[in-house]
């Protein structure tokens, strides 16, 4: 298992689920990127197309040219982001990891979330992404980025929690009645 939580993973523990971003989550820097991308073609298509000579358009050239990188830097940079960070459901935890070179973890015990809130616009209804509030006992707040269907993660992040309290119960059972015995 890659990643932060598959290396970390307890004995018996299992990942449920992993999150996804939703597509808007990479729009922005992807229209930026777009649009940096679209100027330098425009002033190619200029130079060489319709044969303009470059000392007319040397200012412009620049202008596309910076608008190429600032563009190729804020997708680079959405990108690390998108490949960094893990939200993931296990059979015990909930893990939100983020960061490339430092790393920021929140990790909350299954038992010890108290409150799911999912905060969706109407076009978070419409295009089916949404953020998700987790409260937890000792831990505070995580609040997680636009995902890719919220309702979703918070079903089976309740289900994870159902899951592991009957786990917990069958193992209280086992032991009373070893205890009787």
């Amino acid at each position: 298992m890659s990643g932060y939580v598959g290396k970390t993973l307890a004995g018996g523990e299992e990942i449920i689920h992993r999150a996804n971003f939703n597509w808007t989550y990479s729009f922005f820097p992807m229209l930026w990127f777009s649009a940096g991308m679209a100027t330098l073609a425009f002033f190619f298509f200029i130079q060489f197309a319709a044969d303009v000579p470059f000392e007319k358009l040397q200012v412009g050239w620049w202008c596309a040219i910076i608008a190429a990188v600032c563009g190729s830097l804020i997708l680079i940079g959405h990108l690390i982001v998108l490949i960094t960070t893990e939200i993931v459901v296990t059979t015990y935890r909930f893990v939100f990891k983020t960061g490339l070179i430092a790393r920021h973890t929140q990790e909350v015990s299954l038992n010890k979330i108290e409150e799911i809130t999912l905060e969706q616009s109407i076009w978070g209804r419409i295009f089916g992404y949404g953020k998700l509030v987790l409260r937890g006992t000792g831990v505070g707040v995580i609040t997680l980025p636009n995902l890719d269907n919220p309702i979703n993660l918070r079903r089976l992040i309740e289900n994870a929690k159902s899951a592991l309290r009957e786990d917990q119960r069958d193992r209280r059972r086992i032991n009373q009645d070893d205890d009787d015995r």
